[in-house]
């Protein structure tokens, strides 16, 4: 080597290091890699790492002018295109190395297990934006989420849980909507299929002893989570092993929370919209998970696969999923990847899944709470608990909020952002636990499927409504029992709606589905097609509009939304309204897709 070519090399070498040295004098590709996976790799040679990529596609939000299915398919088809493609040299360099990994486009990532020298190596490339752990955290002691407070149920059950009388279920299945046409999704500790409230609600369902779960199940777990101290799989730690190839609950979280959402059997009737199919994938391993595996399910349920987790078809999406679980700092999200969960959910709710989110459980004399994903997020439709409680002067239930529900506003991120959006029954909820058998659970986990539960009634009352997350949130909040409360969690003294503690208020089934219908494009006949005569009316009401050759369901309810009496389909158009009290009422006609809501006063 000449002067010359000596010279050049120094010079290459200071250039280098001034490119990839921060002004600290540490190398700028270190900056992309998390604290927690630098502190890993001081004690393991080996640790599990995401790659987020610099190029993020951001699906748009289309709530208007497509079909949910033709929504999925086009943000399927751009997510995969645009996040996989950009991932092709990096996938290159990882196949030369040798390297296991798995690709993620609901976000663009890549999950890794690697050394210090291969991180360093993906960290200095020009294409990659962040390295993070996807590792579990041991703490010192005993640590435990408080979600689930299980006893023996009584003997003489009532056919409906307080919670679903509270919201005013029932009154929905009386006008005829239970759920039909409708998948609910949720991710979890898993599913016991075969319990005899779910099974033969699963969208996979062929028998009692046979189903198919392609495109119906999926599981995201493929290790033993150390947070559990053991690493052997068995009956008696996890029975459900990895990569179940049916659904499986290795927990009973996950069982319970499904109950709520569509479980019934027979006269007991413990979900909410319990004609309803589901589907389902696990994200936790006895009540664990980490980043990648909460987001493989999100990835899954944006467009279900087979078993073998190919030929993935966002045709066989849900409607709405349940997420009643976190994602704290002993799992591996903190403040420097939240940003790329939170891409995972905007990206599957811009695919027109409603997505239904537990607030936690830290306890409502503390302001701001609501401090984990996915709850945290802006366009996760985030839900607090609430308990009976028994007005004497009135000699009524009501419910308040639960002690251990969290609150917010979000502060963990500097937003501000109202947390709960709103609130449900969640306290000594009774539903379906592992083995046929029923259980009462305590949680915000328990809330949110009431919430869900909720939707599917509002989608099988409107089908137009479904692939539209926003408006759906939207009737959800204006429909609510409003629960004034001094909302000083935000700075303000007085009592207010919404607040920081219920939200916009108490999820209201029977609300939230008249709105929904009032929402029904109009087929052959609006409410000015519609005259009630007369009006006042004392014994007899008449319907008149043109359409006599259809049949019509009519429904009567009080000014409060109560509903009062449903007469079956046919053409009659007389009503007999004798057996009223003297007020206002409103009266429903739905004939096909056309409902119009008209006033009527008894005298």
């Amino acid at each position: 080597m000449n002067k010359k070519q000596l010279f050049f090399s120094i010079f290459l070498t200071i250039l280098s290091y001034f490119a990839y040295s921060s002004p600290q004098g540490d190398p700028a590709w270190k900056k992309k890699i998390s604290n927690r996976l630098q502190e890993k790799l001081k004690t393991n040679k080996n640790v599990d790492f995401i790659i987020y990529l610099k190029h993020q596609f951001i699906a748009r939000i289309y709530d208007k002018n497509m079909s949910k299915q033709a929504k999925a398919k086009e943000v399927f088809l751009k997510l995969k295109h645009s996040n996989l493609n950009s991932q092709k040299n990096l996938i290159d360099f990882l196949d030369q190395k040798g390297v296991s990994y798995r690709r993620f486009f609901i976000v663009n990532a890549i999950a890794v297990k690697g050394d210090a020298a291969l991180i360093e190596q993906l960290a200095a490339r020009e294409d990659v934006a962040y390295i993070a752990a996807d590792t579990w955290t041991k703490q010192n002691g005993y640590f435990s989420r408080p979600e689930v407070v299980k006893r023996d149920p009584p003997e003489n059950t009532s056919a409906t849980t307080w919670g679903i009388k509270m919201i005013n279920a029932g009154s929905v299945w009386q006008m005829g909507f239970k759920g039909a046409g409708v998948v609910v999704g949720g991710q979890d500790t898993g599913y016991d299929w075969r319990h005899e409230a779910l099974v033969t609600k699963y969208r996979g369902f062929i028998d009692e002893n046979a189903a198919d779960h392609n495109y119906n199940w999926h599981d995201a777990i493929h290790e033993i989570n150390p947070l559990n101290n053991d690493s052997i799989i068995s009956p008696f730690n996890n029975p459900c092993g990895l990569d179940s190839p049916q659904p499986c609950d290795d927990n009973g979280h996950g069982t319970h929370t499904m109950g709520t959402m569509i479980g019934s059997k027979d006269s007991l009737i413990i979900g909410v919209a319990p004609s309803s199919k589901w589907i389902g994938c696990r994200n936790m391993e006895r009540g664990w998970g980490k980043p990648s595996t909460y987001i493989e399910c999100f990835e899954w349920f944006l467009a279900p696969t087979d078993l073998e987790g190919k030929n993935p078809d966002p045709a066989k999406a849900p409607d709405v999923i349940n997420n009643s679980w976190s994602c704290p700092e002993i799992e591996g999200c903190d403040s420097t990847n939240w940003k790329y969960m939170e891409i995972a959910l905007n990206n599957l709710r811009a695919s027109g899944v409603f997505i239904v989110v537990a607030a936690g459980n830290s306890g409502i004399w503390h302001c701001g709470t609501v401090n984990a994903p996915p709850a945290i997020f802006e366009n996760s439709f985030t839900t607090g608990a609430t308990s009976p409680a028994f007005d004497s002067t009135k000699m009524s239930y009501f419910d308040i909020i639960a002690q251990f529900s969290s609150i917010g506003p979000v502060s963990v991120d500097h937003s501000n952002r109202l947390k709960p959006d709103i609130t449900a029954p969640g306290t000594m909820v009774y539903s379906s636990y592992p083995g046929n058998i029923y259980v009462y659970s305590n949680g915000t986990s328990m809330a949110a499927p009431h919430v869900a539960g909720v939707v599917a009634l509002m989608l099988s009352a409107n089908p137009g409504l479904k692939g539209k997350p926003g408006a759906i949130a939207q009737i959800l909040i204006n429909t609510a029992d409003p629960k004034p409360h001094i909302d000083t969690c935000r700075g303000n003294n007085s009592v207010t709606v919404p607040n920081a503690v219920y939200g916009y208020g108490r999820v209201n089934a029977l609300k939230a589905v008249q709105e929904a219908l009032r929402m029904k494009k109009p087929a052959n006949f609006s409410a000015k097609d519609v005259v009630l005569y007369p009006n006042p009316v004392e014994n007899y009401l008449y319907i008149k509009f043109d359409n006599v050759y259809k049949d019509f369901t009519v429904a009567i309810f009080d000014i409060q939304g109560r509903l009062l009496t449903r007469h079956i389909k046919g053409q009659q158009k007389k009503l007999n309204v004798s057996g009223l009290n003297r007020g206002m009422y409103i009266l429903m006609l739905q004939q096909e897709n056309a409902v119009v809501f008209k006033k009527f006063i008894k005298i």
